[in-house]
């Protein structure tokens, strides 16, 4: 949406990482990502999910742009958690269970757990910079979604894309071990400074022809078990966000406590 905004500029290539993985090739080499932006651009910036948990990129971030505003978008941490296992197992990193792959990949975890995450964010940046939304709400209704981004950015509020349209769902690899090779292939095409053209290659409509859709089955194999417990795994610093950000987050909590904390407030 921000890329069919006609006041809005962000690269071809989503993750450029440069406040936390490329931050030595300096803002020249940032810069040159947003040199395409045409003069009269309302909002020039880019996505990259890992700013959130690097805890140099904040003060990075400020030092070299201190007028920035910062977007960061918020998943139920059970859901993100067992997205975050299914996108890894569809780029050949990983090839077992949920249980297994917490121990080869503990981020599937830790990148549910925000508090730390946002509060680094709140005590670098004026609130008038920050905005915290979540993905509840671009479920719900993603033009308002938008809208609400669009708002924030200085943009007006126009029917610029398909609000719609579902991209990117979860996808299982037709052959791991070319989803393996490509997904290592495009690490290190990061690593050399490609990163734009990793971007097209994402963007391509020939990246389909590796994947198909994830059959419905096969979100089953992270168990209602397991799914219990990564709920009771994150109780506690859904509590703490909740009163970090002041929205009722309930919904993240396991049933029976959400039923409690209802009671106590009530009474």
């Amino acid at each position: 949406a921000l890329e069919a905004h006609p006041q809005c500029f962000v690269p071809e290539a989503k993750d450029v990482y440069y406040f936390d993985k490329y931050f030595e090739r300096g803002p020249d080499w940032y810069q040159a990502f947003f040199d395409p932006a045409p003069a009269d651009s309302r909002a020039v910036g880019e996505i990259s999910h890992g700013y959130l948990f690097d805890e140099d990129a904040p003060h990075r971030i400020r030092e070299q742009f201190p007028e920035m505003k910062i977007i960061a978008t918020l998943r139920h941490p059970v859901d993100r958690a067992v997205s975050h296992y299914f996108y890894l197992r569809s780029s050949g990193l990983i090839d077992c269970d949920f249980r297994e792959a917490l121990d080869i990949r503990p981020g599937i975890i830790r990148s549910s757990l925000y508090y730390d995450a946002v509060k680094r964010y709140m005590d670098v940046f004026p609130p008038e910079q920050l905005m915290i939304n979540y993905f509840d709400d671009l479920q719900t209704d993603p033009r308002a979604f938008a809208f609400e981004i669009f708002r924030f950015l200085g943009l007006d509020e126009i029917d610029c894309t398909d609000f719609g349209e579902r991209v990117r769902e979860a996808r299982a690899p037709r052959s791991f071990w070319v989803s393996k090779l490509l997904k290592h292939g495009a690490m290190k095409a990061r690593d050399l400074g490609f990163t734009n053209l990793v971007g097209k290659i994402k963007n391509s409509s020939a990246v389909n022809v590796l994947y198909s859709p994830l059959k419905s089955g096969e979100k089953e194999k992270v168990s209602a078990d397991v799914r219990d417990w990564l709920a009771d795994y994150f109780i506690e610093d859904t509590r703490q966000l909740e009163s970090l950000v002041g929205r009722d987050l309930s919904a993240w909590l396991p049933a029976a406590v959400a039923e409690s904390n209802a009671e106590t407030s009530h009474a």
